[in-house]
């Protein structure tokens, strides 16, 4: 692992942590703007399993929704030898608690929640045999982007924590996973955009295998629907759990080689993929991007071996917006501040379109 941080940089991780990850909430409830989303999502790379969890509420916008009332929703996708597995349980509004101004929130038994050292997450799924309780510890300072604007709707808001270690115990079927200094990666967002609009994105992290490596980094790119039109993109640097680049918008370039082609993509809800039963995806096959600007330069090169897929009806029309969870192999190098790095690991990419 990194060196640990000194006691003062544990007490300012700490409050960064407080100050930009927690509950932004809804206004809808007092008089506000209606189809508010937000979400805590975590992914952890155990040895033998690769483990996604994500905490959403969003406004309930169905016909008979009272005024201020809300959908609360755990999506878990877990990748084994023996393939995938997961759901979306949706837990009944009544049995939430989430206040403002806190990283915690509870779904009935399940939950997040920060205690200025670790975040704390618990799950148990009704319908998948998918169980957890992690306790996972910041080790890098977070990142916050405030107002991203698309292309023809409400701005974009998320905080990043790039770098966790975590430790507890994952119960699938009948296997136990005990996990212990395994790397993870949380970010959080929210705002008014809606699902099916002209927007669509790529979101990756990485993190070394050996945990003593002090460097990692985040990734994202908006672009219109058609991936025609950039709308935002930077490549976030950390070293010694502190940012030490950022690259933005004209510094970064990307291109995509080929398409995933998976023999039949797992997908969640299952009833979803009704709606959706192909096959295709639009995930690149190898996925490169590269930074340079102020004599530093860096790249990312990401080769999808799988996917899983999250299905999401449009709020604005009957069609759905695909969420591709891919996992693969990344390359990671450059030479910033006058150090040169050359890393390799599994990665994780998001790739969300229609």
């Amino acid at each position: 692992m990194n060196a640990p941080l000194l006691t003062g940089a544990q007490d300012a991780l700490a409050r960064a942590i407080e100050s930009r990850d927690h509950l932004r909430r809804s206004p809808t409830a007092y008089g506000g703007t209606a189809g508010y989303k937000e979400w805590y999502h975590f992914a952890v790379r155990g040895p033998e399993l690769d483990l996604l969890v994500n905490f959403s509420l969003v406004d309930d916008l169905t016909r008979r929704a009272r005024r201020g009332g809300e959908l609360a929703r755990i999506t878990c996708l877990a990748r084994t030898e023996q393939g995938w597995l997961g759901d979306v349980q949706d837990c009944p509004v009544h049995r939430v608690r989430a206040s403002g101004g806190r990283v915690e929130l509870e779904f009935g038994a399940d939950r997040v929640a920060f205690d200025g050292k670790d975040y704390h997450i618990r799950a148990v799924l009704r319908n998948c045999p998918i169980a957890l309780d992690l306790k996972l510890r910041p080790e890098a300072f977070p990142s916050e982007a405030n107002n991203v604007d698309v292309e023809d709707g409400p701005c974009i808001n998320w905080t990043v924590v790039p770098r966790l270690v975590a430790r507890g115990t994952v119960w699938i079927g009948s296997r136990v996973y005990e996990l212990v200094q395994c790397p993870a990666y949380h970010d959080h967002n929210w705002g008014h955009f809606r699902w099916g609009r002209n927007f669509a994105w790529e979101w990756g992290y990485a993190l070394p295998n050996d945990l003593s490596d002090p460097y990692n980094i985040a990734l994202v790119r908006l672009t219109d629907r058609g991936h025609n039109t950039d709308l935002m993109q930077g490549l976030f640097v950390w070293r010694d759990g502190r940012q030490v680049r950022v690259f933005r918008d004209q510094e970064v370039s990307v291109e995509h080689h080929g398409l995933l082609r998976p023999a039949q993509p797992f997908k969640i809800p299952a009833v979803m993929g009704l709606l959706s039963p192909g096959r295709v995806t639009d995930v690149p096959a190898r996925y490169v991007l590269r930074a340079q600007g102020r004599g530093e330069w860096a790249e990312f090169e990401f080769v999808a071996h799988d996917l899983a897929q999250v299905i999401i009806p449009n709020d604005d029309d009957l069609g759905v917006t695909i969420i591709n969870e891919v996992f693969g192999r990344m390359r990671f190098r450059g030479d910033i501040g006058g150090q040169a790095f050359d890393k390799e690991g599994a990665s994780v990419c998001e790739f969300l379109g229609a």
